[in-house]
């Protein structure tokens, strides 16, 4: 059912900009010097009108930085920095720092967009790697599969199964821990996700987003003092972008609920928020013929 926004209420736009946020773990708090309060026979009602980031999100952190290897029995585990970006600086780079006495290079074809490495002795890929998504091993149900060249069954050879991934993420999900908003993510479990947005842009470049209808959350608040926003991909990992900032603008609705009786002024025209309907003159409806 649709609500009503009264014509004597306000309509709030904030102007965030994360630069004057403070930041703990990834985690923005923006404190307002003047609360955000609504009536208590209002709804507050909020939207993201406007994004946008840099396109500046490293592709390894503390959650899949390591590659783990064995040859011939012999271990070997690789710490990844975040400044790679591409498939061709990581086989560089792993080529470089593999041991002396580790026969196997690893190579990316760009043809199949997947690593091979090339070994004279038993390959494998061990259980300490956590950059599978990215590098080209397979998940079934979010569980990495070691079967080919794993310890059990190694291989010279070592083509990895699938293609590589080195994306950081292909969309940033705009959460508030702070608004009750009872969303559910992949996972099925409740989250407070104010929007979606696409990765639209290269890296390096500004992904920007507005959309195109406003999508409208009830807050059950009736005061915001603080508001803590974070970043996340679409596995509700944390994104950082470092010493960037972001910039979002959000709107802030007061409405009355649709059984209150509100009075307003025959002049102002009052909107719906599903439809945006405008209410028709008093003459209009006269004139409109039956059944229409």
């Amino acid at each position: 059912m649709s609500i009503p926004l009264n014509s004597n209420s306000q309509l709030k736009t904030l102007y965030l900009n994360s630069q004057l946020a403070t930041k703990t773990n990834n985690i923005y708090n923006f404190e307002f010097a003047t609360p955000i309060i609504c009536q208590l026979n209002q709804q507050m009602i909020i939207s993201v009108a406007e994004f946008n980031v840099p396109n500046v999100f490293p592709l390894f952190n503390s959650s899949n930085n390591v590659i783990a290897t064995s040859e011939s029995g012999f271990g070997f585990i690789l710490t990844l920095p975040d400044t790679l970006r591409n498939p061709v600086d990581f086989a560089a780079y792993w080529n470089s720092n593999k041991p002396l006495n580790y026969t196997a290079t690893l190579v990316y074809n760009k043809q199949t967009f997947k690593f091979t490495f090339f070994s004279m002795f038993p390959m494998s890929i061990t259980t300490d790697t956590t950059c599978g998504r990215i590098i080209g091993l397979e998940y079934i149900n979010n569980v990495v599969q070691l079967s080919i060249g794993s310890t059990v069954n190694p291989t010279w050879n070592l083509e990895l199964p699938s293609t590589i991934n080195f994306r950081p993420t292909d969309q940033i999900f705009i959460k508030t821990d702070e608004l009750t908003l009872n969303n559910v993510n992949s996972f099925g479990t409740i989250t407070n996700t104010l929007a979606r947005v696409p990765v639209n842009a290269q890296p390096g470049s500004i992904i920007f987003y507005r959309p195109v209808e406003l999508n409208r959350f009830i807050i059950p608040k009736k005061t915001i003092q603080t508001l803590k926003v974070g970043l996340v991909d679409a596995l509700q990992k944390p994104l950082d972008i470092g010493s960037q900032a972001f910039q979002l603008l959000l709107k802030v609705e007061f409405m009355y609920p649709l059984d209150d009786e509100v009075p307003y002024d025959k002049g102002s025209i009052p909107y719906f928020i599903k439809n945006e309907l405008r209410l028709p003159d008093e003459e209009e409806e006269e004139e409109r013929p039956i059944g229409l």
